[in-house]
This record gives C-alpha cells, sequence and structure tokens, in this order.
C-alpha cells in the first residue's frame, strides 16, 4: 500500500527542480489532495520538503474517516473498509476496529498492522454488533448479530461476521495506546498504579499536563473495571472524556514496537488510546474537543438492600444475601423479592445498582475513601441469594434494584439528540466544527429493545449527517464519563458516580475548534 513509484519518481525530479515553489503552492496541494491516505502519507515520507510542507498545509484540520462492511469474507471485508476509510488525503494517528465474533481477533489485527505498517496505535475489538456507514450502500447501519432488525435473512446466512474501521488523523494532539498489563503467573494482579503512571507521563510529556482531553478505553470481559475506572475518575478532571467498552476482547499495538510487551510473561487487563494536547504545537492549528453524553435504558425500583454475605465465584459472578432498610433483623428470602419484583415489570432484564465506599491507595498516596456506584445483572436466585454478574461487591454496600425500560431509554435518547443538538447550533454560530463520533452500545438494545430500527444512532445521525461514526455493540458495560454536554464544568455531583453503566449507549462527539485569526498588520 505504499505510493505508486512513477508518481513518486515524478514528484522527486519536480522538486529537485525546484517546481514546487512557493508561487505553485495552490497547485502542489491541489495534486496532493487527489491521492489516497496511505499513498498520500508514503509519498509525503519520502518526498522533498517542500512537497512535505505542502501536505501539511492539506492536513491542518483533524481528519476521522470510518468504513462499514459486512462481507462475511475476512480479507476482503478488510480490503473493503481499508480502501474506503483510506480514500482520502489522510495521515493516520490512530486506527480502531470492530469486527464480528465469527472473524479471527488475531488474524484481522495482524491484517491491519501489516497493511497500515508499524508507527501506527491499533486496536482491534470484537463485537455484538456493528454501527457505521455500509461501503455498499453508503448509508449508516446498525445490526445487532441475532436481532430481529429488518436485516435477519441477511443475519442468518452471515452471522457475527462484519468489520467497523475508523481511522483518526489529529494535529495538535499526541496519541497512543497504554496498556493495563496483568502478569500471567499472577491472575488476580493487574498494575494499576503503572497504568496510571503511564498515562500521566505520556500526557505530561506530550502536553506539560498531567490529565489527557480523552481516553478511549477497552477492559477485558474477564476483568472487574469498576475499580481502574474508579481511581480514573478520581484522578482525571471532568473535562478529560473516557468512553468505552468494559467487556472487551481486543488486542493493542503501540506505536513505538518496542514498547510492546512480553506476551508469555503478560496479557491485556485493559488499553487506553490516550489523546494528550501537544504543546508544541504550531500555531495555525487549531484545538480538538471531545463531547460525551449517555443514553440510560435502566430505571430503579422498589426498596433499598443492605448486602450482609457476598460469595464471588471463579466465573466472575457474586452471590448476595442482603437485608432491606429499616427491617435490618430479618435476612430476607431474596429469590422470593426477586421473582416479586419480576412480575411487576414486563422487561425482565434486571440489575442491581451497588454504592460502594472503598478506600484507594492512588500513586503510593495515604488511602482516601471514594463513593462510587457500580451495576451487576442479576442472573438469577436461590434461597437468601440473588446471583449477580461481576464481582467487588462488600457486606455493607447498599443497593437499589432497576430494570430495563425502553420508554425511558427513548427519553435518555431525546435527551442525547438535544444536547448534541446545542452543541451544533453553537459550532455553527462560532465557525466550528464537529468531524467525527463514536458509539458504545449494549447489545440488549436495538430493534429487540425499541420495536424500531436505528434509534441508538439517531442523536449523532441526525445532528451531524454525513459526519463520519463508527459504533459497536457489546455485551453491557458501556463506559462514560468526563466532558458531559448539559453539565456545568467543574461540577461533582453529590451522589456516587458511575462510569460503567448498564443497558446505555454512550456517545463521543470530536470537534474542532479553529486558531483564532492573526491580527492583520497595516503598514504605515
Amino acid at each position: 500500500m505504499a505510493a505508486k513509484p512513477d508518481m513518486v519518481a515524478e514528484v522527486e525530479m519536480a522538486d529537485a527542480k525546484g517546481v514546487f515553489s512557493p508561487a505553485h503552492d495552490d497547485v502542489s496541494v491541489s495534486i496532493l489532495a487527489r491521492p489516497p491516505a496511505v499513498s498520500f502519507a508514503s509519498s509525503a515520507a519520502c518526498v522533498g520538503k517542500t512537497w512535505n510542507q505542502s501536505c501539511n498545509k492539506i492536513l491542518s484540520r483533524p481528519r476521522f474517516s470510518s468504513a462499514l462492511s459486512f462481507n462475511p469474507d475476512l480479507h476482503a471485508a478488510l480490503d473493503e473498509v481499508l480502501a474506503d476509510a483510506f480514500s482520502k488525503a489522510l495521515r493516520p494517528d490512530f486506527i480502531i476496529a470492530y469486527i464480528g465474533i465469527n472473524f479471527s481477533l488475531e488474524e484481522t489485527h495482524h491484517l491491519i498492522t501489516e497493511k497500515v505498517g508499524p508507527g501506527i496505535p491499533v486496536i482491534t475489538n470484537k463485537a455484538k454488533g456493528l454501527i457505521g456507514t455500509d461501503v455498499q450502500t453508503d448509508k449508516l447501519r446498525e445490526v445487532i448479530w441475532g436481532s430481529t432488525d429488518g436485516d435477519s435473512e441477511w443475519n442468518e446466512n452471515n452471522s457475527n461476521r462484519g468489520i467497523v474501521l475508523s481511522v483518526g488523523y489529529m494535529p495538535g494532539l499526541k496519541v497512543d495506546v497504554i496498556p493495563l498489563l496483568r502478569p500471567k503467573n499472577e491472575q488476580q494482579l493487574t498494575m494499576d498504579d503503572h497504568f496510571l503512571m503511564e498515562i500521566m507521563d505520556f500526557t505530561c510529556a506530550a502536553s506539560g499536563s498531567l490529565s489527557p482531553s480523552c481516553i478511549i478505553m477497552f477492559g477485558d470481559k474477564n476483568e472487574d473495571m469498576n475499580p481502574i475506572l474508579t481511581i480514573l475518575d478520581q484522578v482525571m478532571p471532568d473535562e478529560t472524556a473516557i468512553v468505552g467498552d468494559a467487556s472487551a476482547a481486543f488486542l493493542c499495538t503501540q506505536m513505538d514496537e518496542a514498547e510492546n510487551y512480553n506476551k508469555d510473561a503478560f496479557s491485556f487487563a485493559a488499553a487506553a488510546l490516550v489523546f494528550a494536547r501537544d504543546q508544541y504545537k504550531p500555531e495555525d492549528i487549531g484545538e480538538t474537543e471531545f463531547h460525551v453524553t449517555v443514553s440510560s435504558g435502566i430505571i430503579p425500583f422498589g426498596p433499598y438492600f443492605k448486602t450482609v454475605s457476598v460469595l464471588e465465584k471463579h466465573c466472575l459472578c457474586s452471590w448476595v444475601s442482603a437485608i432491606m432498610l429499616g427491617f435490618e433483623s430479618v435476612i430476607i428470602d431474596c429469590y422470593d423479592v426477586l421473582m416479586e419484583l419480576k412480575s411487576q415489570i414486563k422487561k425482565p432484564d434486571m440489575y442491581i445498582g451497588v454504592t460502594q465506599r472503598r478506600n484507594y491507595s492512588i500513586l503510593e498516596k495515604p488511602p482516601s475513601s471514594i463513593r462510587s456506584l457500580s451495576f451487576h445483572e442479576v442472573k438469577d436466585g436461590e434461597g437468601d441469594f440473588i446471583l449477580v454478574d461481576g464481582i467487588g461487591i462488600k457486606p455493607g454496600d447498599i443497593f437499589f434494584f432497576y430494570h430495563a425500560d425502553a420508554e425511558n431509554a427513548l427519553i435518555t435518547i431525546d435527551q442525547a439528540r438535544r444536547k448534541l443538538k446545542t452543541l451544533r447550533e453553537d459550532y455553527e454560530k462560532n465557525g466550528r466544527e464537529v468531524f467525527g463520533g463514536f458509539i458504545f452500545s449494549c447489545e440488549n438494545r436495538g430493534v429487540s429493545f425499541f420495536k424500531s430500527p436505528g434509534v441508538d444512532s439517531k442523536p449523532f445521525a441526525m445532528n451531524f449527517p454525513g459526519v463520519p461514526v463508527a459504533g459497536m455493540f457489546g455485551n453491557g458495560g458501556e463506559i462514560g464519563r468526563g466532558a458531559l454536554l448539559g453539565v456545568k464544568k467543574n461540577l461533582r455531583l453529590n451522589g456516587p458516580r458511575s462510569c460503567v453503566h448498564a443497558y446505555s449507549s454512550v456517545y463521543l462527539a470530536m470537534s474542532y475548534v479553529p486558531p483564532p485569526e492573526a491580527p492583520m498588520i497595516i503598514d504605515e
């Protein structure tokens, strides 16, 4: 996928003759804007200084490209999305790919890194469904495999095969993947402090600050992401956007391949794609901003409960017994309560929202008490116990039952739409633009939940038609915090905060603020 030899040779000759002089800048820029992204980047790298400066003129603003293919053949699907995503001039600063679970994660990641070459951070993640612009129809589509979404016949023949590939160019930002490592000989140990320090060191080296602009995070489905996200939420200011998938199956490659870790000694508990402002960016490059909004799909109901005992299982599940607040002397029959609650609602999908207060020692500082809210899906029950997904619940924690509710989800979808509309209108007035976005949604939403297609992508698609967006449906555990639209800066809510949501859709809008125009100097 290198630049065409004849094109490069012709350009080198012209550059040597001085054809690309300042007087011919407009011509060279026009020529340069034509080749596909990979050829563009290659030609800029191997030709002269003037040619490279012209390339930089074209790429003075951020660019984001995304493409979706449901071709059941992996190689063909990958060729289709690469051709589409790289069809315009672009220097990739990062690549994120979501793939159906019947595509090989290892093979897909290897093919992507091989085709785009070294020096580019890449994350490949498996998904239960995809959101993106179809390369065949040029239309935005949502597909959750196994759901009845109007594509049921297509799903039957090509189940769990497809790919969304997104490519971003971010002038004025430094971007890289920071992994959260888990030593293979100690499965219960993760290197949280090391992970946090690497994020802060990378950010400080780039921006002179300890706080990145944005983190797109993928957590291994066999890890409890609540503790590390609680720490990140405590350490990072509200202006830092954090979004992603907490129940992922992923592979990642860092910008510097020498930094990739020994696979025999470590596995990845999580990976963070970190965006940090470049303190040395040229003055003629503006600012990239990140904006988050969340649509929740669950609502609380019933009384408060207090956990009495917790038995954690190796399958990342917990048996929980509890008392009802106000009746502390009686351990309730949790299973009977569960059945009674389920009989009162139409949608049987239920969760408990657990308020936790834990002492965390962050970066070797004295422990501090932090309150947080974590959601756990209710799987079953027996006698005094209910079985919930996830670990980390302790005796004394207070919890509330929640259930999925499509009507409430539609209300929060509309709230997300209106917040993005306000962002769009404000930006249109001030000459700013939203140039791309990401959506992280729960696989239990979609048509089977809303009884209508394309609902989860509407808040973004209605406000930014034609703007590239890449989305996925996961196993649950959508990450979303910081840079929240409609929330005043530096406003910390009094209640416990949740960074990992349930039955939700999380939206990340990326926007560009042009630099202020230089004042005109008039010679007297």
